[in-house]
């Protein structure tokens, strides 16, 4: 799917923003619905490795944030041209909270093969910034009340 070209001018950092609606927890992992208010885009995602997946793969075709590392392999070259992945359909979200938890991800940057930026926690009316996907998804667990121990990352209560 290729979304309808927008005029460069009109384009802001919003692009990389993410309602994240978590609707189950099951044996520490997580699903539920990315939702971009911008491009008007929903993605049902059932666990940790497809929830990064979408968002890096979306990222990659907005080219923002722009990733400072690329993907390498010894295979075939294939086309460069990025495509929205695949699972995301352009529909409007019906529900504005998850049955778990519900967050607002504002990736800013893409360095040293992991993400940075901001992270709300919406039932809890907290932000808290992130260097690292591992660190937002240790904010995300902690919200989502997993027994977690301190291990020098982000937590809310900083």
């Amino acid at each position: 799917m290729v979304i309808s070209s927008i005029d460069k001018a009109s384009i802001t950092s919003n692009i990389s923003r993410f309602l994240i609606l978590i609707n189950e927890t099951d044996n520490y992992n997580i699903s539920g619905i990315l939702y971009n208010r911008y491009y008007e885009l929903t993605m049902n995602f059932q666990g940790i490795r497809e929830f990064f997946d979408s968002l890096d793969q979306f990222f990659d075709y907005v080219n923002f944030p722009q990733a400072s590392h690329e993907p390498r392999s010894f295979g075939i070259i294939r086309n460069k041209r990025k495509e929205v992945p695949k699972t995301m359909k352009k529909e409007k979200l019906t529900v504005e909270t998850g049955d778990k938890a519900t967050f607002t991800v504002h990736v800013q940057f893409r360095q040293n093969a992991s993400w940075q930026g901001t992270i709300q926690w919406l039932e809890g009316n907290k932000t808290q910034r992130f260097r690292s996907e591992l660190e937002m998804l240790k904010l995300m667990t902690n919200a989502i009340n997993f027994d977690s121990e301190s291990d020098g990352l982000a937590d809310w209560e900083e």
